[in-house]
């Protein structure tokens, strides 16, 4: 069972952060429902209205021969002749967006499956020359200028929710693979079940960047061992050195199987890899309709990187966040009340990335819905020094 578990812990005193640039985060409603709104988003776009929005393309290449456009439902990305300084994205209205995402009857088409449609055709045109370089950032900024639930923020980042179960992975993360000995006895014509606990061993995965942009593991330290006297046996046993050896690719993806796979299988998670968003996405969606097989199965003639996750074994993406001026890693599905000590909620600031800047997180003070906000990467929250002490 993959374990996405929260990680209760809080920092040190407390420090400024750096001054956020531009428009703000807000925590707003939609429905009645709490709903975090990215910079973006206009605060006088209403709810029921489609957003239009404009992205600098001053760095990007669009094709000098055409216009560039993918589309599908209310999404759209264009790079016009005319206008290459910038790119022209059109989302639905927030109202829509959150009723897709609830599975509302949407009598114009389900957003949700435009969205994964238009992203697949942003891929496309890029492998037919339109979009060249631009489209990793036009992905970016379409997923980050969604507008989510607090317990959904998961998505704008890594692209993950409960029913997609791929988790991007993104430099600056980590990974925590955990693994289980048991001892195991003989049972009649089924060979060898297991009994009890031996012991178990974690090792901790960088996700770094490469110079051209790429994304590598590396190993953080040795493979731990409790108890320690498991080491002579078990040193050469798992995935430390397959996951190392996974060579630099533009996009890796951690695919949970979670209840998906029958009690009697071992295989929990993969993780798989390649330069194309979209195939990635296609490859995905074959391993969750047939989790029991995992990706090696099907790995050579599909060309992509493959680790599969066997045994009795764990594996926790987790993101560094900043709490009051100390850096540390939390388990990916943390949300913010499980690492704000009791009572510091009134004097609570918060920073996010949006694309490259941070922006400040506004909400009203005091307002218990910013608790359930998960944590993404690079997260700064401070609260008053008089704030009670760790829970």
């Amino acid at each position: 069972m993959v374990l996405l578990a929260a990680l209760a812990s809080t920092g040190c005193a407390a420090r400024q952060p750096t001054a956020a640039v531009g428009p703000p985060f807000r925590l707003g409603a939609v429905y009645g429902r709490p709903v975090l709104f990215p910079p973006s988003i206009p605060e006088a776009n209403p709810n029921s209205s489609e957003i239009s929005l404009e992205m600098s393309a001053s760095s990007l290449h669009a094709s000098a021969f055409k216009d560039c456009v993918a589309e599908n439902g209310p999404f759209r990305a264009a790079i016009e002749r005319t206008d290459p300084g910038s790119v022209r994205i059109a989302l639905p209205s927030p109202e829509r967006w959150i009723g897709d995402l609830h599975a509302v009857f949407d009598p114009e088409g389900d957003a949700v499956v435009s969205l994964y449609a238009m992203l697949g055709q942003l891929d496309q045109e890029r492998e037919d020359s339109c979009f060249v370089d631009t489209a990793p950032a036009i992905r970016d900024f379409i997923l980050q200028s969604l507008p989510m639930e607090p317990n959904d923020s998961l998505f704008n980042y890594y692209g993950y929710r409960s029913s997609r179960s791929g988790l991007e992975l993104k430099p600056g993360m980590r990974l925590k693979v955990e693994r289980a000995y048991l001892k195991s006895t003989a049972t009649s014509g089924e060979g060898p079940s297991p009994e009890g606990p031996q012991g178990v061993s974690f090792v901790y995965f960088d996700v770094q960047s490469t110079s051209d942009g790429k994304v590598r593991f590396r190993r953080d330290g040795d493979v731990r061992f409790n108890p320690n006297s498991l080491r002579k046996a078990f040193h050469g046993v798992g995935l430390e050195s397959e996951l190392s050896a996974r060579p630099p690719e533009i996009e890796y993806r951690l695919v949970f199987y979670g209840l998906h796979v029958p009690k009697q299988e071992t295989l929990s998670a993969s993780i798989i890899g390649m330069n194309n968003s979209h195939k990635l996405d296609e490859y995905e969606r074959e391993l969750r309709a047939r989790p029991t097989q995992g990706c090696k199965n099907f790995a050579g003639t599909h060309s992509f990187a493959c680790v599969d996750f066997i045994g009795w074994v764990t594996v926790t993406p987790q993101v560094s966040v900043v709490v009051n001026g100390k850096t540390k890693f939390v388990d990916c599905g943390t949300p913010v009340k499980d690492v704000l000590p009791e009572g510091a909620l009134s004097s609570l600031t918060m920073q996010r990335k949006f694309m490259n800047s941070y922006r400040d997180v506004r909400f009203k003070r005091g307002d218990a819905n910013l608790l359930l906000l998960v944590l993404v990467g690079g997260d700064r929250l401070t609260w008053a020094k008089s704030a009670p002490e760790d829970r």
